[in-house]
């Protein structure tokens, strides 16, 4: 396994990936920075956690509509509320981690 350093929102992130992805996982690091300052304007619009979360939403948003232009459906195999729930959960937490981070 490969650790990579990548940044999004400003902040540093180590990651695991195999080797030999290193490149693409900057590449997509990259690539999700953009997005997510397009869709903040470059500034705060929320928490650090809501700001990634609707990156999230909207990236794989985007990520249905090419799958149904190439007639890939999405089957969902659990129920939508307990999704919901839990990203509820996770971005409750992202929220714990990064106040905890800032407060460093």
């Amino acid at each position: 396994m490969a650790q990579v350093d990548i940044e999004v929102n400003g902040r540093a992130y180590r990651m695991l990936c195999e080797d030999g992805q290193e490149r693409r996982l900057r590449e997509l690091a990259d690539y999700v920075d953009g997005r997510l300052k397009q869709l903040t304007g470059g500034g705060k619009s929320g928490s650090e956690a809501q700001m990634m979360l609707m990156t999230c939403l909207v990236l794989a948003d985007e990520l249905q509509d090419v799958m149904a232009g190439r007639g890939i459906t999405a089957k969902p195999t659990i129920d939508e509320a307990e999704v919901a729930s839990g990203i509820d959960h996770v971005a409750k937490r992202i929220e714990e981690v990064a106040a905890r981070l800032e407060r460093a």
